[in-house]
């Protein structure tokens, strides 16, 4: 279920368990995620509801990080027997509303299904993911010759196209090589 049904939802995280006893859950979250997003009043919950998925807007009223994870107070929950309901929920805003600014770090959404190309025009592949690295972020493209892995940082990275959905590159010898 991690994938929405809508093309401008954003995954954000999955509710992993009900915390304390005045309605909190613990948000495990995604990749995409960032703290800002949560004063969003475009979010909404998804939820296996037997043969169907059930979706319907949220409003968090108060968020802390704990440790890697988040702990969120949601509008209406406000026990722990109506929190453990949404163990397993998954948490997503509309992309295509979004009335928070955008972080100044580039998001792994951003930039994955980017083409690659090098600044002489040679295509490298598609973006599949982005890696944090202790140094910098890492994409990983996949292309004809397999995976590569382009750290994005200025030094290589050139030029950036969202319009064309392109990613030129300035490769630095045995970069691409095998």
């Amino acid at each position: 279920m991690t994938d929405s049904s809508a093309m401008e939802s954003l995954y954000l995280g999955r509710f992993v368990k009900a915390q304390g006893i005045r309605g909190e859950l613990k948000l495990y979250a995604s990749e995409d995620f960032w703290f800002e997003v949560l004063q969003s009043q475009e979010l909404y919950v998804e939820r296996d509801a037997g043969d169907d998925v059930e979706r319907y807007p949220v409003r968090v009223v108060a968020a802390r990080p704990q440790g890697a994870q988040f702990v969120l107070k949601i509008e209406g929950i406000d026990d722990r027997t109506d929190a453990q309901k949404e163990v397993g929920a998954e948490l997503y805003v509309d992309l295509a509303r979004l009335d928070v600014e955008l972080p100044e770090r580039e998001l792994p959404f951003q930039v994955i299904g980017m083409n690659v190309v090098t600044d002489e025009g040679r295509d490298v592949g598609t973006v599949t993911s982005v890696l944090d690295s202790p140094g910098q972020r890492v994409y990983e493209v996949t292309g004809e010759d397999g995976v590569v892995l382009i750290p994005a940082v200025p030094a290589f990275v050139v030029a950036r196209d969202e319009e064309r959905g392109q990613i030129t590159i300035k490769p630095i010898p045995g970069l691409l090589d095998g």
